[in-house]
């Protein structure tokens, strides 16, 4: 597991221990106070039990004093007595109403009440009329036996609150004791995690040091590899102020990092030619983030000039605005020298070529048009065997003239300067395709996809594809019906066509001889040919900046591509 993913698992655990502990504090905490709350619900339940049975004291107390000495002021407790005795009554009440049974004793309590007030005022008034009859009826009994059974009521009252008190208690105290273990073992569940996270922090603090010395040495490294590369690395503002620089381009050039590093811009190394490119191009570069194999001449401190080929992309902020590049710099002067050799050579060998073809028309004239004159004049006298001989100079002759012709195509393709057109590739394979199908008698359908447009030379791409249809239209004559499908997708910076039939098809290990001149992978009494066609086809896709490849089964078609760079 990751550290950081460790660490956000950790706390997390942690967050929901301390959250969990303080919802069961909460908790606990609140049961706590219902229990203290019931313990002292109790408790006043108890003492306005003893509050109502004291009052009731008073007041017989008081009658029983009257009763027997006559004396008024035993009546002041009696009658304070009457006037407490029912808020207090009415206090246990509502203090008892939550607990149905003790509310029936109260009420019951209440009526008994009832009638041993009522009977201690029967005996005052009667003393105050005839103490002998109020004294025998305190005789009678009768207010003892009331008195029994308040004081009866009032012990199953008392009894059942101290039975609740001693519960609630014990409950109370299980409550702290529970919470006292669970609060415990919480907070060493968070030690542990804790002591936990921070041996895994220490570890990964440890490790990430390795790494920051490990990363230290390879950005060393790095730089080293930058400053010292084979080719020039170099960085440029919105303005074309070095940035950074390598020394390998510091070398090239003559100046130190501190010459040129914010104080020199690009362009002051260049000359016009290249001032211009650099203008067309760095606008490109901070638009479309990239430009490649930008060619020009830039000046040494001393003066001198050397070609160079340079690479570019852009760095950008959050927002896309540029900040600056990221350029690669090739000295490009013994390739430039190569080049331009092998530009010569072509030119010299595209004239050879093309004075060959020329030089050689002449004596091919010669041979065709005498052996003509000897079929034609000579017939007679002529035995079947001559006959076939001049046939076969006449065929050799034509077929070399054809390869002639197709050899001064090939050289001219090279020579010719390309135009750069919008092609409506649609409209151009429809009309080619139109006029094959009217010059072909064998039965043929061919099935164009849209197909999307491209920039080239129009002669040129519709040479492509003439050499292409024709081509699978002529390998597959040998089926009943030609199928051949015209497509194109893109793939990237490119357009990529094909041309797809039901022909011969070809054996792939041979492929690589496909697009040389005069190559052909079948025999020349199987299908006509000079074996230039799709080699004119992979020299004018390569002069586009294209490629050309081809994938085939023998005798199940064959599927012909190529690439125009969209």
């Amino acid at each position: 597991m990751r550290f950081e993913f460790k660490v956000v698992i950790g706390f997390i655990i942690t967050l929901s221990l301390v959250i969990a502990l303080g919802f069961y504090t909460y908790h606990n905490n609140d049961n706590q106070l219902k229990a203290s709350r019931w313990v002292n619900h109790t408790h006043k339940v108890l003492y306005h039990s003893e509050q109502v049975l004291s009052t009731l004291t008073d007041i017989e107390t008081g009658q029983r004093g009257f009763c027997l000495t006559g004396n008024l002021d035993f009546l002041i407790p009696y009658s304070k007595g009457k006037q407490n005795i029912y808020p207090q009554l009415n206090q246990l009440k509502r203090l008892t109403h939550d607990n149905s049974r003790q509310y029936v004793r109260v009420m019951k309590l209440e009526m008994l009440l009832e009638k041993k007030l009522a009977f201690s005022d029967e005996v005052v008034e009667l003393y105050k009329k005839d103490p002998a009859q109020s004294i025998a009826l305190v005789t009678s009994l009768k207010g003892k036996r009331l008195m029994d059974n308040i004081r009866l009521t009032f012990s199953d009252l008392m009894a059942e609150e101290n039975y609740l008190l001693e519960r609630r208690t014990i409950e109370n105290e299980d409550q702290i004791a529970k919470s006292n273990y669970l609060f415990v073992l919480m907070v060493s569940f968070i030690l542990i995690i804790l002591l936990i996270l921070f041996y895994t922090i220490y570890i990964n603090l440890r490790a990430r040091k390795l790494a920051e010395e490990k990363l230290e040495a390879a950005a060393k490294d790095t730089q080293d590899l930058y400053d010292n590369a084979p080719c020039g690395y170099h960085s440029l503002d919105a303005n074309g102020v070095f940035l950074q620089v390598n020394n390998t381009m510091c070398e090239w050039l003559g100046y130190t990092k501190e010459e040129l590093i914010g104080k020199m811009k690009v362009f002051d190394l260049m000359n016009e030619e290249g001032l211009k490119s650099f203008r067309e191009n760095f606008p490109l570069l901070k638009e479309k983030g990239m430009i490649q194999n930008v060619q020009f001449d830039i000046f040494r401190k001393n003066k001198t000039s050397f070609p160079v080929i340079v690479n570019s992309t852009a760095v950008r902020d959050s927002n896309g605005n540029y900040l600056k590049s990221r350029t690669t710099t090739f000295d490009y002067t013994e390739q430039k020298l190569a080049n331009d050799k092998i530009t010569t050579l072509n030119q010299e060998l595209e004239a050879f070529t093309y004075t060959v073809s020329h030089d050689l028309r002449s004596p091919l004239r010669s041979i065709s048009g005498y052996a003509q004159i000897l079929e034609e004049d000579y017939s007679p006298v002529l035995d079947d065997e001559g006959k076939r001989l001049t046939n076969v100079i006449i065929k050799s002759a034509k077929r070399m003239g054809q390869l002639i012709d197709d050899l001064l195509n090939f050289s001219q393709i090279g020579r010719r300067d390309l135009s750069n057109h919008l092609i409506d590739t649609n409209t151009l394979v429809s009309q080619l395709v139109k006029e094959l199908k009217e010059e072909e008698t064998h039965p043929l359908e061919i099935n164009i996809q849209d197909l999307d447009p491209c920039h080239g030379d129009f002669n040129m791409i519709r040479q492509v594809w003439y050499n292409l249809v024709s081509n699978a239209i002529k390998y597959s004559k040998k089926k009943e019906l030609i199928q051949i499908e015209i497509g194109s997708y893109t793939v990237g910076p490119e357009i990529v066509y094909y041309v797809k039939d039901n022909g011969a098809g070809f054996d792939m290990q041979y492929v690589h001889k496909l697009f040389g001149v005069f190559q052909r992978l079948h025999r020349i009494n199987e299908f006509e040919g000079t074996g230039v066609g799709l080699a004119i086809v992979k020299r004018i896709v390569t002069r586009h900046g294209g490629r050309v490849w081809a994938e085939a089964q023998p005798d199940l078609g064959a599927s012909f591509y190529f690439s125009i760079p969209n």
